[in-house]
């Protein structure tokens, strides 16, 4: 067996001796002992396998950069190009929009739209009317003047108005109240009473209110405990408190649908106990439902 330190002049020989010169250190002469014994380096000695495994690593490595400069881009670059919400593209009421045809931003309702909360199915209750009209034969007015534009019609009748058949000048209007009056619901009607209505009709009923003291008396207030207002309906208050008469004007937007109906109670309360004696009783036809 060879050995590194005995090595013969034969060997030499041998190993000196190539048939070819390949001029290329990278070769491997096995028949040279001491490159088998490690006197010579083997760092350029590369096979194809060590060759195609180093394009993979190299591959690897431009894709991992790849992979990162794609995350530096989504993290840096990317949310700088974010619409802010108060950039955000939206129409905006009452200004000019070029996205429609006619220029406006303020889009007309659907026909036919209810607002939520505003259906009001129970005629009776949120227009103080019939649910059927009633039949009548006599010409149809609007509200006197001063009312407002969108106050119903009225049915006035053939027959002259007494007394004792004022209610048949509003037909349509109910004549009893839509829910059962209770001590608490004419509490809350005087409450109410005595801030929106007291200051022209008075605390009575009468009339005679302080602003129809300070001289807004022409015309003046209506009283309370005259025949035709005794006669007439519930449902002629209501409608005059949601759309106004004559110089009185529309507290629909003051008073909920519920209080007029509470302040109309009250207002029964204050014809009763200022009823002479013997009187109509007809009045309390209308206090309960």
């Amino acid at each position: 067996m060879w050995s590194c330190e005995s090595v013969s002049s034969e060997q030499k020989a041998v190993r000196s001796w190539r048939p070819f010169d390949f001029n290329c250190p990278s070769l491997c002469d096995l028949s040279d002992p001491l490159r088998l014994c490690g006197k010579s380096s083997l760092g350029n000695f590369t096979t194809e396998t060590q060759r195609t495994t180093e394009r993979h690593r190299e591959i690897s490595r431009n894709w991992r950069a790849f992979v990162l400069l794609l995350a530096a881009y989504c993290l840096l670059l990317t949310p700088a190009c974010r619409r802010d919400m108060q950039d955000q593209p939206k129409t905006i009421a009452y200004r000019e929009s070029s996205f429609y045809k006619d220029g406006t931003g303020s889009r007309p309702l659907v026909e036919g739209t209810v607002p939520r909360g505003y259906l009001r199915e129970d005629r009776e209750f949120y227009l103080g009317k019939k649910a059927t009209a009633a039949t009548q034969t006599g010409p149809t007015l609007t509200q006197p003047a001063g009312a407002q534009a969108t106050a119903p019609s009225i049915r006035l009748p053939n027959a002259p108005v007494t007394a004792t058949n004022s209610a048949a000048m509003y037909p349509d209007d109910v004549d009893a109240f839509p829910f059962v009056i209770t001590k608490e619901a004419l509490d809350r009607g005087q409450e109410r009473y005595q801030i929106f209505c007291s200051v022209c009709h008075g605390l009575t009923g009468y009339g005679d209110g302080m602003v129809a003291r300070r001289g807004f008396n022409k015309p003046a207030p209506a009283s309370y405990h005259q025949d035709r207002l005794r006669q007439a309906p519930v449902g002629h208050f209501f409608d005059v408190m949601t759309n106004g008469w004559g110089a009185m004007p529309s507290y629909s937007a003051q008073i909920p649908v519920a209080d007029r109906w509470k302040i109309i109670a009250y207002i029964r309360a204050l014809q009763l106990s200022q009823m002479p004696t013997g009187g109509n009783p007809t009045v309390r036809e209308g206090a309960q439902k």
